[in-house]
């Protein structure tokens, strides 16, 4: 990323901007209204980062207090999102992401950081592998025909 760019806590009056980042991320799935990222915001306030360059947002993360049954820990808290829009990817911007999420899980206490990730998406597999995540576990995703299975991977806050 630029010295112009910055990771900050969204906002409500980022949502239009989260949207058009996950559509460009993620045409195929995952819902691309404003109002979905405005709720988004408001339910996870301060679990939700954004990644801005130039003044634009470029990319963002959502964290959730959620457990894991293949997760060992005693105060998880998950990855639940991470999108960066692709002219931004291999620039370090889901580092950065990632970055304050460590930070975030420190802070607040957060002993582990878990994710789920699709088994076909071998880019981001390799990605948290280089986060320092490991697998250890899968669960199914999704209803009917567009169910699939994550791999489940985990990494201490150090």
């Amino acid at each position: 990323m630029s010295d112009s760019s910055l990771v900050r806590v969204a906002l409500n009056s980022d949502a239009a901007t989260l949207a058009a980042v996950r559509a460009a991320a993620d045409s195929q799935s995952g819902p691309s209204d404003p109002n979905y990222f405005g709720n988004l915001v408001r339910q996870n306030e301060g679990l939700v980062y954004v990644a801005q360059s130039n003044g634009s947002v470029i990319g963002y993360l959502v964290l959730q207090r959620t457990p894991h049954a293949a997760v060992a820990a005693r105060k998880p808290i998950q990855l639940w999102q991470l999108y960066v829009a692709p002219a931004f990817h291999g620039s370090g911007v889901a580092g950065q992401l990632m970055n304050a999420a460590f930070v975030h899980a420190r802070d607040q206490g957060h002993d582990v950081i878990w994710l789920g990730v699709s088994e076909h998406n071998e880019r981001g597999i390799a990605f948290y592998r280089k986060q320092g995540f490991e697998a250890v576990g899968r669960h199914l995703v999704g209803l009917g025909e567009h169910t699939h299975q994550d791999v489940v991977m985990s990494r201490a806050v150090t």
